[in-house]
């Protein structure tokens, strides 16, 4: 089954008051709650605002909240034909980890050198040498039990199948040969950065020690983050694209008007599945 998080519009539709009720009772208890304070306040006031607060706050419920197994379905190529689309959606998604394994920082330097930013190798390629996009980047999803890797961009109808083989050829690249030191070294400058921009209020850094907690990270991470950035090497990164950018584990997604760019599609990917428009189901696992 397709797990969404903001839902469907199916799926809204279906959801009743007992439904939020027992979703309320299973999830908010003290036992998988977790309070944090940052700013001008001491562990000992911290601690008598929370007992003040939150003292009387009793579990209802002896049940544990189990970690689901983590499956994920055989690669598929899909088009969703939408014949007045003025654009085709292009996603080339693919698993990957866990934000607490210890592959996530070569990872995530090596997600920025490929789609990360406006230097980054997707956006040299697609949109600054050959002008088939406004951008093109990709994101690394790192949670508790699970991850994915996404590049994504938006182009003309015709040019799809083309920024297609685009991407999957960057993804490759990046576990055929190591990523030069100079243009490692910017790339980890962006992470940084981002790092810093985030924790520069108390919010970013609530934020962010909330998420450590949610995804089993230790709260330590804080201080060691642009360090382990920075310890990254060309061959940490070549390692962990060749075991997790592999566009072979991958699946590619086009939305546009299929007529315009299906025949070069299925020559390279003759499994190419075509959906029309009207019959995509987003709460099925086949989309059918």
């Amino acid at each position: 089954m397709v797990r969404l998080t903001g839902g469907t519009p199916l799926s809204l539709k279906a959801i009743t008051r007992t439904d939020i009720t027992a979703a309320y009772a299973r999830s908010f208890q003290p036992s998988q709650a977790t309070l944090i304070m940052v700013g001008d306040v001491t562990a000992a006031r911290a601690k008598a605002l929370a007992e003040a607060q939150f003292g009387s706050w009793k579990s209802t419920s002896t049940a544990t909240a189990s970690t689901p197994q983590v499956t994920y379905p055989k690669p598929r190529v899909i088009v969703v034909d939408m014949p007045e689309a003025g654009q085709a959606g292009v996603v080339v998604a693919r698993p990957a980890i866990a934000r607490s394994d210890a592959r996530y920082y070569p990872l995530a330097v090596g997600n920025t050198v490929l789609g990360g930013g406006f230097s980054s190798r997707l956006n040299q390629e697609i949109r600054i040498k050959r002008g088939l996009a406004y951008g093109a980047g990709s994101g690394l999803d790192a949670g508790k039990t699970q991850g994915t890797v996404a590049a994504r961009t938006q182009t003309k109808n015709p040019t799809a199948a083309e920024v297609v083989t685009l991407i999957a050829a960057e993804m490759t690249r990046m576990g055929t040969s190591p990523v030069p030191a100079a243009e490692l070294d910017t790339r980890k400058a962006v992470l940084v950065g981002n790092f810093g921009r985030g924790i520069e209020t108390t919010s970013g850094v609530a934020g962010i020690l909330g998420a450590y907690v949610q995804n089993g990270v230790p709260l330590g991470e804080l201080q060691r983050y642009a360090g382990a950035v920075g310890a990254v090497d060309p061959a940490a990164v070549q390692a962990a694209a060749v075991a997790l950018l592999d566009p072979k584990a991958a699946s590619i997604v086009v939305v546009g008007d299929a007529k315009q760019f299906i025949e070069p599609l299925r020559k390279a990917y003759p499994n190419v599945e075509v959906i029309p428009e009207a019959a995509l189901k987003l709460d099925t696992a086949t989309l059918r």
